[in-house]
């Protein structure tokens, strides 16, 4: 019996930017960073939602991958824009899965004691589609496109631990 391939999408929410990343099966389909802008908040809400919803839309993902926001590096805006992907996430009838720095810190580096631009560097060579990227990320002096490399890393980890949780059930379905 043929199974569809899980589709995550992984959002990184940022005040400015949106970092972006699709997955169909354990292949990375779309990357990127959107330019929020905007005068107020509000706008820029609206704006993180009409690209989420045209995210979900293309991509029809099985699940949400978004990252789980630092109490002392997070603001209210901030916070008000993750609970409207969250909503959005829920009528459009999809999982939420939230994962902090520190564990995708963990599942990209063995001794899991990687730094932002370490973890960039390893996740750049599980996807070598991304060195381009990468190239452009070292030569910025203000990080620009570690939003990007975060997403990335939140629908790859996403995607594994689903998977992973997807054959173990299969395993236990076929053995009953």
């Amino acid at each position: 019996m043929f199974k569809k391939p899980l589709t995550v999408l992984g959002i990184n929410p940022g005040s400015r930017y949106l970092g972006i990343a699709a997955f169909r099966g354990p292949e990375l389909r779309d990357w990127g960073i959107k330019v929020l802008q905007g005068k107020q908040p509000k706008e820029r809400r609206e704006k993180i939602k009409k690209i989420v919803s045209g995210l979900v839309d293309q991509y029809d993902p099985d699940a949400l991958a978004i990252k789980k926001l630092h109490p002392s590096r997070s603001s209210l805006n901030l916070n008000r824009l993750v609970a409207e992907i969250r909503g959005l996430a829920q009528r459009k009838d999809l999982r939420v899965h939230q994962y902090s720095i520190g564990a995708l810190e963990r599942a990209f580096s063995p001794e899991g004691s990687a730094n932002k631009r370490q973890m960039v560097e390893l996740i750049a060579s599980q996807y070598p589609v991304l060195f381009s990227e990468l190239n452009k990320e070292k030569a910025h002096k203000n990080p620009y496109h570690v939003r990007m490399f975060e997403a990335v890393a939140l629908g790859s980890v996403c995607f594994y631990q689903l998977d992973q949780h997807r054959s173990t059930c299969q395993r236990t379905t076929q053995k009953s």
